[in-house]
C-alpha cells in the first residue's frame, strides 16, 4: 500500500508545488481530483475505520492520513470531511439504506460533505437550530434554516463538488421535538453542478489556510425531502406517518456524535506527521547551512545553541509520536467494548487538544530555526504552519476539548486508593485535589490536566517499550514545564551535554518521514545552488 501511495505521489497530479501557482478554483478542483485518485486506488476508505470490515488496517489508515497531511493539509482535511460524512451514513443508516448508498460513499463515487456545525454555535452541536419538520399531508420532510444563526458553516467539500450532505438537525413531528438525527440530503445532481432548489451556499473564503478545501456556509430554505432522507438505523416513519425510534430521546444526541471519536484520532495522526516533517526539515537545514565559526566554515549543527533549539523541537515531535502510538492502540483494543466509550471520549479530547497545541509549536519553532528559508513555501514548513493553523478549531475547539478532559478527570479520578506512579500523574492528582476542594476549575488548570495526562501516556508508552534512554525521556518531560510548572514540574535548561549530536541524530531517525513526502530544497545539501540557479543562467 505504501508503494501505491508513493507511485501516486510521483505522478503529475500530485506535483507538490502546483498549489502555489494555480488560481484558487483550479487548486480546489485539483484537490478533489487527488481525492478521487486516492479513493480509486483503494489507498484508504471508511472500511479501514474501527468497527468496519477492514478495521485491522486502522493503523495503516492513521499512517496514510498522516502522510496526506504532511503533503497538503487541505487534502487531508477534505478527505476527513468526506470520511466523517460517510461514517455518519455507516453508523446511522438502515440495512436497506446501506445497500443503496454504501458503495458510492466508500469509493467516493459521489463527494460527501459533513453538514454539522452552525455559524452561531460552532462545535456546540447540542444546540443546533437547523430543523427538519414532518409534513404529514404530503408524507415528506421539510429541511429549513430558521434564522441566520442556524446556517451550516465551515462545511468542507460543499462549495462546488459535494453532491450529498450529511446534515445533523433536530426533527420535529406534530409539534414535538424528537431530538438530533442525521439526514442524507442531495444538493446537486452531479459533481460541480447547479445547486438544487432551496439550497443556498456562500464561500467561507478568504480563509487563513487549507485554501483547496471548498468550505461553505449553507442555508436551507424549506427544502422538501423524502422521508427516506432520515437515516433509519434507529428511527423511521411508518407508511401511516407514525414516527418510531428504538432510542430514548435523551440518548439520541450522544448516539449521533459517535463519529467524532475516530475523527479526532485521525486528527492526531495527521498533526503528528505534519510536525514530524517540519522537525525533519529543520534538522536537514541545520545539517547543510554553513556559517563562519572561528575563522572557518561550519554547519549550524556545530553550533551548541542551534543544537539546543533543534533538540527541543525534536523532543516535542517525538512526544506526539508516542502519544499517537499509545492512544491509537487503546482505540483499537477498546472500540468494541461499550463500557470503555467514556474513556475513549476523554482520550479523543486529549488527542485533539494536545495534538493541536504541540504540533503548531513544533512547526512554528522549525520555521524560525530555518530563518528566511523557513518562510519560503517550497520548503514546506511555512505552508504547514499556514494550513495547520486551523487545527485549534478544526474537529473541536482545543480549549473546549481540554475542559472535557478536565471534567472527565474530576468525574472519574484515577488515583483513588493508589499512589501516582510518575511526575505527570502526581501533577494531575494535585490539580484535581485543589479543584475538588474549591468545587470548580479554571482554564489554566484544565490545560495543566490535559498536558499532565498526555505526558503520562507518553511516559508509559516509552517506558513500556524502552523507546528512549532515561535522560532523553527526562528532557522530553521538561520541555512541557511552561504548562506544568505551577504544579511542580521545573524546567531544566537544555545544554550542550543534553543536546548532543548522538541524541539529535537518534531523534532525527525516529522522526524522518518517507522521502516521497519531501520536496523542500533545504532537504538537499546543494539547496543554495538550486535557489540561485536562475541568476547564473545565460541571458
Amino acid at each position: 500500500m505504501g508503494d501505491t501511495l508513493e507511485h501516486l505521489f510521483s505522478t503529475a497530479l500530485f506535483e507538490p508545488r502546483q498549489r502555489h501557482h494555480l488560481p484558487l478554483r483550479t487548486y480546489m478542483d485539483l484537490n478533489i481530483q487527488r481525492m478521487h485518485a486516492i479513493f480509486s486506488a483503494g489507498i484508504l476508505n471508511n472500511d479501514f475505520w474501527l468497527g468496519q470490515p477492514q478495521s485491522s488496517r486502522f493503523t495503516e489508515l492513521c499512517e496514510r492520513m498522516g502522510w496526506l497531511s504532511a503533503f497538503d493539509f487541505a487534502l487531508v482535511s477534505s478527505v476527513v470531511d468526506h470520511m466523517i460524512a460517510v461514517d455518519a451514513l455507516l453508523n446511522h443508516a438502515s440495512p436497506h439504506q446501506l445497500g443503496r448508498y454504501r458503495d458510492e460513499a466508500i469509493r467516493m463515487r459521489k463527494v460527501y460533505a459533513f453538514a454539522c456545525t452552525e455559524v452561531a454555535v460552532g462545535t456546540d452541536v447540542r444546540n443546533v437550530q437547523t430543523r427538519v419538520t414532518y409534513d404529514r399531508q404530503h408524507h415528506r420532510l421539510i429541511l429549513h434554516s430558521p434564522s441566520p444563526e442556524a446556517c451550516k458553516c465551515w462545511i468542507g467539500n460543499a462549495l462546488h463538488a459535494a453532491q450529498v450532505l450529511m446534515v445533523l438537525a433536530r426533527l420535529e413531528v406534530d409539534g414535538e421535538d424528537q431530538g438530533h438525527h442525521w439526514f442524507r440530503v442531495v444538493v446537486r445532481k452531479r459533481e460541480n453542478g447547479r445547486l438544487l432548489p432551496g439550497v443556498r451556499m456562500i464561500a467561507c473564503d478568504p480563509k487563513g489556510g487549507i485554501h483547496a478545501n471548498q468550505v461553505a456556509a449553507i442555508r436551507f430554505c424549506n427544502v422538501s425531502l423524502p422521508v427516506e432522507a432520515l437515516l433509519q438505523r434507529h428511527a423511521h416513519f411508518t407508511r401511516d406517518g407514525v414516527f418510531i425510534s428504538d432510542l430514548p430521546k435523551q440518548e439520541r444526541f450522544i448516539n449521533a456524535l459517535g463519529t467524532f471519536l475516530q475523527e479526532r484520532m485521525l486528527f492526531l495522526s495527521s498533526m503528528y506527521q505534519s510536525a514530524s516533517l517540519a522537525s525533519h526539515l529543520s534538522y536537514r537545514f541545520a545539517q547543510h547551512r554553513r556559517v563562519q565559526a572561528s575563522g572557518s566554515l561550519a554547519t549550524l549543527l556545530d553550533n551548541p545553541l542551534v543544537c539546543q533549539r533543534l533538540y527541543a523541537i525534536q523532543l516535542r515531535a517525538v512526544a506526539l509520536k508516542y502519544l499517537e502510538q499509545s492512544i491509537r492502540r487503546q482505540f483499537e483494543s477498546a472500540w468494541a467494548k461499550p463500557t470503555q466509550r467514556k474513556n475513549l471520549h476523554a482520550l479523543a479530547a486529549l488527542a485533539k487538544s494536545f495534538g493541536a497545541w504541540v504540533s503548531l509549536e513544533v512547526i512554528g519553532l522549525s520555521r524560525e530555526l530555518c530563518g528566511s528559508q523557513g518562510f519560503h513555501h517550497y520548503n514546506q514548513i511555512v505552508t504547514q504552519r499556514m494550513d495547520c493553523e486551523v487545527a485549534n478549531t478544526f474537529a473541536g475547539d482545543s480549549s473546549v476539548m481540554a475542559y472535557q478532559v478536565m471534567k472527565d478527570a474530576l468525574n472519574r479520578p484515577r488515583f483513588v486508593g493508589s499512589e501516582p506512579a510518575n511526575a505527570a500523574q502526581r501533577i494531575e492528582a494535585k490539580i484535581i485535589k485543589q479543584c475538588r476542594r474549591k468545587g470548580d476549575f479554571c482554564h489554566g488548570e484544565a490545560i495543566g490536566v490535559t498536558y499532565a495526562r498526555a505526558l503520562d501516556q507518553i511516559i508509559q508508552e516509552v517506558e513500556a517499550g524502552s523507546l528512549l534512554d532515561a535522560q532523553t525521556l527526562t528532557d522530553l518531560a521538561h520541555v512541557f514545564a511552561p504548562q506544568l510548572h505551577p504544579w511542580g514540574l521545573t524546567g531544566r535548561s537544555i545544554d550542550s551535554q543534553c543536546a548532543n549530536q548522538g541524541r539529535i541524530e537518534h531523534l532525527a531517525s525516529l522522526l524522518k518521514p518517507p522521502q516521497f513526502l519531501i520536496s523542500a530544497p533545504i532537504d538537499s545539501p546543494d539547496y543554495v545552488q538550486g535557489f540561485t540557479h536562475a541568476l547564473y543562467e545565460e541571458p
